[in-house]
This record gives C-alpha cells, structure tokens and sequence, in this order.
C-alpha cells in the first residue's frame, strides 16, 4: 500500500508535462544522452547518428511515462521529476545498447584528465578530474551550449586538439563544424573560470 501511495497520480504528472519548459529540459536530456554514450560507455558514433539515437530514447522515455504509463514515477525515490526522467533514460539507454549488442567499454577515465596532472597511479586524481569535467559540460549546458558545442567540448577533454581532428571525429560537415566551433569559442571565458577556481 505504500509503495502505491509513493507513485506519482495522474494528476501530479500532467502538472509536469504541462508546467515544465521542456525546451531547455530537452536540451539538457539531449546532453545527457550525448555523455553517457560518449563518456561512460565510450561509442564512438559520429554526430547524426548520437543525435538520432538521443531523440529516439527520449521519445521513448516521454511515451513510456506519459501515453503508455509503463514508467512509474516515484516520487519518494525521485522527488525530483527532472532527477526521476534522467534516471529512467539512463537505464533505457543501457537497455538498449545491450539488446543491439554494442560493444562498450566503461569510463576511460585517463582520456579526460587535464594534461599537467595526468598519473595514472593517483586514483584520487583521475576522480578529480572526471568530476570537474564533469561540472563543466554541466555548465555549459546550464549557459545554454547547444548540441554540437557540448560534443565538441566532449572531444577537447578526450584529448582531442585540432579543430580539423575533432570535425572529423564528429563527422561533421565544414559549415556545420565552423558555426559550431564559433560558438563554442564564446564560452571559453566560462571553461576556463571554472578550470582557475579548481587550481588549472
């Protein structure tokens, strides 16, 4: 009986679909996605394909929760819906990347660690360093990077220098990449204020 009166009521979830800027919210899922495939299970897909994959797991999430109601949201576990929908994708994408039987391989932490304190024997330090790339591509979403931008930023911490290397990496093509790039350039102010307050 309790664990009934924890799942959220109809009415509470057509408050949060009809209440919420989904805009931003789908933007900031959109990154999600583009971490966990490129960071925590390191595919290598280039660009079309992340962002077609991205929007499809989205789509199936929002149906599961809110056409099908196949997806439960707890609000005692998940008090936060944001936090209960990045959860539900979380493990939505880890299903289906197992059912397609991709190839994965699991945080390759010593590809993000910033070049002046890379030691691979320190593991104090790699978790440093994951964390804090980690908050800035959280930052950069919150500032309003775009899709692109964010994977590029994903490139820059893989190690990853040359606009030409990363273009191709994305499998962009020279007018995407070039706008792209541009904008990117505009937040380095951001990236490189949160690089000084952590001692970089």
């Amino acid at each position: 009986m309790e664990q009934i009166k924890s799942i959220a009521s109809d009415a509470l979830l057509m408050d949060q679909l009809h209440n919420r800027d989904w805009e931003a919210f789908w933007l900031r899922l959109m990154g999600r996605c583009f971490w966990l495939l490129r960071k925590r299970y390191s595919i290598k897909w280039n660009n079309e394909k992340v962002k077609e994959f991205s929007r499809s797991a989205i789509g199936d999430i929002i149906n599961k929760v809110f056409i099908e109601k196949k997806r439960n949201w707890n609000v005692e576990r998940y008090p936060d819906f944001e936090d209960f929908i990045i959860g539900a994708l979380d493990s939505h994408i880890n299903n289906l990347l197992n059912k397609k039987g991709i190839e994965t391989s699991i945080d390759n932490y010593d590809k993000i660690l910033p070049k002046n304190i890379i030691d691979e024997n320190n593991a104090q330090v790699i978790l440093v360093a994951k964390e804090l790339s980690n908050n800035i591509f959280n930052e950069l979403e919150k500032a309003g990077a775009e899709d692109d931008e964010l994977l590029i930023f994903e490139c820059l911490v893989d190690g990853l220098e040359k606009p030409d290397e990363i273009k191709q990496e994305l499998g962009m093509s020279d007018s995407d990449f070039h706008n792209a790039w541009r904008r990117f350039k505009r937040r380095r102010n951001l990236i490189q204020q949160k690089l000084a307050e952590n001692g970089y």
